[in-house]
This record gives C-alpha cells, structure tokens and sequence, in this order.
C-alpha cells in the first residue's frame, strides 16, 4: 500500500512576487481570498518525475481549489480523480486591519504562527484543520487496498497534517519532500 503526497503546480497568483511588499493586514485577507480561487500558471507544466509517479498510481484524489484541479488535469489523471473540499488547504487566517504595514511574507508568518495558537479570525482553527487531515487519511485509507498506490494532489500545509497523521499510525515516508511546486512524499504500509 502507497500514498503519494503531491503539492499541486504553480498559481497564477504567484505570492513569492508580494513577498516584500509591505501592506495592511486586510490586504493580506484579500490576497488569501484571491489565492483561493487562483488556477494555474500557464507554464506550470510538471516535470517528469511527476507525471511518471503520479500515472502509476490507481485512484487520485484532490481538493476542489482550481490550482489542484488544474494540476490533476496537468498530469492527465481526470479519469482517476475524487475531488472533494474536504482536502482543502486550511486557509490562513488574518486580521481586518488598516494599520500596521509590513511584507506580505512577514504578515504570513506571523498569522501562521498565531495559528499555530489557535488564532483562527478569518480562517480554520488549527483543530479543525487537523481533524480534517485525520478524516482525509481514513478516507484516503480506507479507500486502498494491498496492492494500491493512490496520489493525493493537496496543499502545503494540508500535505503536512496528514503526513503527520500518516507516521502516527505507522506508515513510513519512503522518500520525497512535498515542499515545492510539483514535489512528493512516498509513504508506505507493509501490511504484516
């Protein structure tokens, strides 16, 4: 049994280029907001390791964000593919503030780390989110068998709860960093 933990492509709305841009806290909210219904890139294509992995394997499954639909369109797996909120990424939360101004990047780490927390103004509660991770490993669970290897195609930070969740009941990541755009985790369970 496998499980293959994919981030999806790269969105058109590319946050690396507000890294440094200073605004407000309500601006950061919108951007959150657009994100969420961001597709993809027209040049994010993925690689070949991608595309070789994710085609070996029986069933896909995604959430219904258009990055992640488009990035299973992406590696052809239409055919294979349950799309659900319930893999949604766990958006972050923020404040509705006009004042300070700060980088976009260091608005997100302290919103992320106020998460961390429990701050969930705006967004999902950190709880809730890893509720959410353990429900989609029952399902991703419960839907293979011995000889399956399934791809979730998720989110950063939804890619790590469940990855979490997978080590505490036993699986072993066999390889991979699902960090960046296209990147994967391998875990696996031999079945005794």
């Amino acid at each position: 049994m496998k499980i293959i933990l994919m981030r999806h492509g790269r969105p058109e709305l590319d946050l690396d280029r507000l890294r440094r841009e200073k605004m407000v806290p309500i601006t950061v909210g919108q951007i959150v907001k657009d994100y969420e219904r961001s597709g993809l890139s027209d040049g994010s294509t993925p690689p070949s390791d991608a595309l070789n992995i994710s085609g070996a394997c029986n069933r896909a499954y995604c959430s219904d964000l258009p990055r992640a639909v488009e990035s299973i369109t992406r590696l052809g797996l239409d055919e294979k593919v349950l799309i659900d909120e319930l893999f949604r990424e766990s958006s972050l939360p923020y404040l509705k503030w006009s004042k300070p101004k700060l980088t976009f990047f260091t608005w997100c780490i302290i919103f992320r780390i106020m998460w961390l927390f429990g701050f969930a103004k705006n967004g999902e509660a950190i709880a809730d989110a890893k509720k959410r991770g353990r429900q989609c490993v029952d399902k991703l669970c419960q839907d293979t068998t011995s000889n399956d290897t399934v791809l979730f195609l998720g989110h950063g930070i939804m890619n790590r709860l469940i990855s979490s969740e997978l080590k505490k009941r036993g699986w072993n990541k066999l390889a991979g960093s699902a960090e960046q755009y296209w990147s994967y985790v391998i875990w696996q369970k031999n079945l005794n």
